[in-house]
C-alpha cells in the first residue's frame, strides 16, 4: 500500500501492514487482539478513542468512509456502527506507516536530520523555485510577472519579493557569465549563455542561490528549520496529489494528515513562510551592493 486508505470492518490475519509505505489503514477490532497481527517494524497503531488531535482527523476519516460504504452496498454492519458510533469508535484501529511519519512530521524530522542538512534542504527547494519560474517565464517568452514594475511605497509585500527575487536569480546569472566571458550584459552571445544557464539550471548558478537562500535561515533554530522542512515535503505532497487529480474531499485521511502536520508547523513558526519571503529576505543587501557597485 503506497497511498490512500483501506477500512475494513472484518477479519484480519497476521502481516497486516506489511510493506505498508503510505496512506492509511483503519481496522474494527472488537475484541481487542489486532494490535498481535501488526508488523510492528513498518507501522505504527493508534486507538481511535484516544483524546488527541490525529484521532480526532482519523475518527471524522473513518465515518465518513463507512457512510460511503453504506451509501453503495446497504451494509447492515455498517450501518449498525454508525448507529451506535460512540460506542464502537473505540473498538477501531488506525494503522499508518512508519516511513510516513519519518518523512513528513518536523519532529521524526529533527531526530534523524544535522541542522546543516535542514539548511541544505529547505536552500535547495529554495533555489529550484525561482530559477523554476525564470525558466517558465523564458520558455513561454513572456515578461516576468507580466512586466509588473515595483510600485511605490510597497516593500514587505509577496509582489515584491517576487519581483525582487527574479532580479536575484537573474543576477546571479548574469554574474557567472560576466567572469566568464566579460562584455556588456546586453551583448547578444552574453544574453544567450545567461539564458542558458538557466534553462540548463546551471550547477554553479544553483550553488550560488542555494547558498544565498541559506543565509537567510541563520536566524531560523533547529526546529522552525525542521518545521520548514516537514512543511516543503507536505507541500511536495500536495502538488503530487493535485497532479493525480486526488481531491480532497475523496481523501479525508490524507488530507486530515496535511492539515493536522501543517497546524503543528504553524505553531512552532507562527507563521509559514513562503519561499518567495524565505528567499528575499537576503537580497536586500545584494541589490544594496549591487546598486553601490554601480
Amino acid at each position: 500500500m503506497t497511498n490512500g486508505a483501506v477500512l475494513n470492518i472484518g477479519g484480519f490475519a497476521k502481516g497486516f501492514g506489511n510493506g505498508m509505505s503510505g496512506g492509511f489503514a483503519y481496522q474494527y477490532d472488537p475484541e481487542g487482539t489486532f494490535t498481535g497481527f501488526v508488523s510492528h517494524d513498518s507501522v505504527l497503531i493508534g486507538d481511535m478513542g484516544a483524546d488527541d488531535a490525529m484521532a480526532a482527523v482519523h475518527r471524522e476519516a473513518v465515518h465518513q468512509m463507512l457512510q460511503w460504504h453504506v451509501e453503495a452496498t446497504g451494509s447492515a454492519k455498517g450501518q449498525a456502527l454508525l448507529d451506535n458510533w460512540d460506542a464502537e469508535v473505540a473498538h477501531f484501529k488506525w494503522v499508518m506507516p512508519r516511513a510516513l511519519l519519518q518523512y513528513q512530521d518536523a519532529d521524526a524530522i529533527l531526530s534523524v536530520k544535522t541542522r546543516k542538512q535542514l539548511v541544505e534542504e529547505v536552500a535547495n527547494a529554495s533555489a529550484n523555485f525561482q530559477i523554476a519560474k525564470l525558466k517558465k517565464a523564458w520558455k513561454q517568452g513572456i515578461p516576468v510577472e507580466l512586466g509588473r514594475t515595483p510600485q511605490l511605497g510597497a516593500t514587505d509585500t509577496e509582489d515584491m519579493f517576487r519581483l525582487l527575487n527574479y532580479w536575484t536569480a537573474l543576477e546571479s546569472a548574469q554574474q557567472i557569465v560576466r567572469k566568464r566571458r566579460g562584455g556588456a550584459d546586453r551583448d547578444p552571445d552574453n544574453l544567450k549563455a545567461v539564458r542558458n544557464l538557466i534553462l540548463t539550471e546551471d550547477f554553479i548558478l544553483m550553488a550560488s542561490l542555494a547558498k544565498h537562500a541559506s543565509a537567510a535561515l541563520s536566524t531560523y533554530s533547529d526546529e522552525e528549520l525542521a518545521a520548514l522542512v516537514a512543511n516543503k515535503r507536505l507541500e511536495d505532497f500536495k502538488r503530487s496529489l493535485e497532479m493525480r487529480n486526488v481531491l480532497s474531499m475523496d481523501s479525508p485521511s490524507t488530507y486530515g494528515w496535511i492539515i493536522h502536520q501543517s497546524r503543528r508547523n504553524e505553531v512552532v513558526l507562527g507563521s509559514i513562510p513562503s519561499f518567495e519571503t524565505l528567499f528575499a529576505q537576503s537580497a536586500l543587501g545584494a541589490v544594496s551592493e549591487t546598486m553601490a557597485a554601480e
